[in-house]
């Protein structure tokens, strides 16, 4: 067979995570011969080397900025894990779902061979989607889908002052508090209560966790607006967990600064469904 030339190619990197499963090999492999047909160049993370065999390897937080796309073979978690890196080093992640529900890895493992090729000559549409930038401490992080604010051990109930646009909306008592972008909104959210935004939707969820108040309910506000979330109990062991991946300690009167940030995410999305069709087969509605 006649490799394309690498002049033809759009991506000429193409970074590789997946996540320790003993069905993933297969694909894996599947991918680096479709990369490598190209005459592309394969970054491997760690546990992708590993499982391949292969010396060369790098750290998983590294492998953004030395590619121009992530190509993963895993579920949401794996997806969260890289999204951060990969907005940060402005490179698209293409995800080939290993898990259940797959909000965020919406392409088909059993088409990993041909979708490979087509990812490295730019042949895929790209769902840009927003992010949170949250300040602690002079400290700044991103996340895709949520911010928890919560007891770190056992479920008792928490005082959270929550100001909007420099004004203060309540001080709410109550398990925790989940802020949340509209991608996120189908996570956490989702399970306390909160509705569900589309994508391309410019707003923010703010859900209470099982709150003191029956009359604090979940709302939406402009993702235009700056929110500061205030711990306002003395409380051991509250802290805030970014996309499940990034947890932060939080003691009386730290405060937390979120707003909708500049840089997005390049998410490849699949072909086949549309974000409603999506909803429609993840949560079953229907059935």
């Amino acid at each position: 067979m006649i490799k394309s030339s690498k002049m033809e190619l759009k991506y000429k990197k193409i970074g590789l995570i997946t996540k320790p499963h003993e069905d993933v090999k297969k694909y894996l492999e599947e991918a680096v011969s479709a990369i490598e047909e190209f005459g592309a160049t394969c970054i491997l993370e760690e546990i992708a080397a590993e499982m391949l065999g292969r010396k060369e390897k790098v750290k998983r937080s590294d492998v953004s900025s030395l590619s121009d796309m992530v190509i993963l073979i895993g579920g949401d978690g794996t997806f969260l894990s890289v999204a951060e890196s990969a907005v940060r080093a402005q490179v698209p992640i293409a995800g080939f779902n290993l898990g259940t529900l797959g909000f965020l890895t919406e392409l088909n493992k059993d088409k990993i061979y041909s979708s490979v090729k087509s990812l490295v000559k730019g042949e895929f549409r790209i769902s840009e989607r927003k992010l949170l930038e949250v300040n602690f401490k002079n400290e700044i992080s991103l996340s895709l889908n949520d911010v928890v604010f919560s007891k770190g051990d056992i479920a008792r109930i928490i005082k959270l002052r929550l100001d909007i646009d420099q004004v203060e909306v309540s001080e709410i008592r109550a398990d925790g508090l989940i802020v949340s972008t509209p991608t996120g909104s189908t996570a956490y959210s989702l399970s306390a209560g909160g509705p569900i935004l589309a994508p391309e939707v410019n707003g923010v969820v703010i859900t209470p966790i099982c709150p003191h108040s029956l009359t604090f309910r979940p709302f939406v506000i402009p993702d235009s607006s700056e929110i500061k979330v205030t711990l306002s109990s003395d409380s051991d062991n509250v802290v805030i967990t970014l996309d499940g991946q990034k947890v932060i300690p939080m003691s009386f009167n730290d405060e937390v600064m979120i707003k909708t940030g500049k840089k997005k995410l390049k998410m490849v999305i699949s072909d086949e469904l549309n974000y409603f069709r999506l909803l429609s087969e993840k949560l079953k509605w229907g059935i």
